[in-house]
């Protein structure tokens, strides 16, 4: 099997659903990516703000603030962080080109601007107007990630 990308994103719905279903394929895809983290070579997870802001709001909607927060924690401990900034006016002008889906503008440019190497989602409509329209990452369903990287 081919090894693990340098960087990596992963879409809101991984971190929620990995947290919420301890057998579910985005469990699975934390669990490897924290294995990761104690070799020698190490994949970068990319977050912004955004993304942050969409955990938050997502997890305080499905559990409370407190469980929301504490996965937060969880993530930043266990997993090889690179945070990048993505100004505002960068998200409204994809979200206005209407190349992404304007919900996702943020995730797109989070991805983008860290440079990842694959992107993982959930959200099919997602997936398929990336690899349609831009084609600058390798974009993957859990199921297929698993199936392409897990050992």
């Amino acid at each position: 099997m081919p090894s693990l990308p340098n960087s990596i994103f992963l879409d809101t719905n991984i971190f929620i659903l990995g947290a919420l279903d301890l057998e579910s394929d985005e469990c699975k895809i934390l669990s490897l990516l924290e294995s990761d983290r104690n070799s020698d070579w190490q994949t970068k997870v990319i977050f912004s703000q955004e993304l942050i802001d969409q955990i938050l709001r997502v997890g305080k909607r499905l559990q409370n603030k407190d469980w929301s927060s504490g996965l937060l924690a969880k993530l930043w401990q266990q997993l090889q962080i690179d945070f990048i900034f993505v100004a505002d006016q960068d998200i409204q002008a994809i979200a206005d080109a209407g190349i992404i889906p304007r919900e996702d503008a943020g995730v797109y440019l989070t991805a983008k601007q860290g440079k990842a190497q694959c992107f993982v989602s959930r959200n099919y409509k997602l997936i398929r107007a990336l690899v349609e329209q831009t084609e600058e990452f390798e974009c993957l369903t859990p199921k297929e990630f698993l199936q392409k990287y897990a050992k």
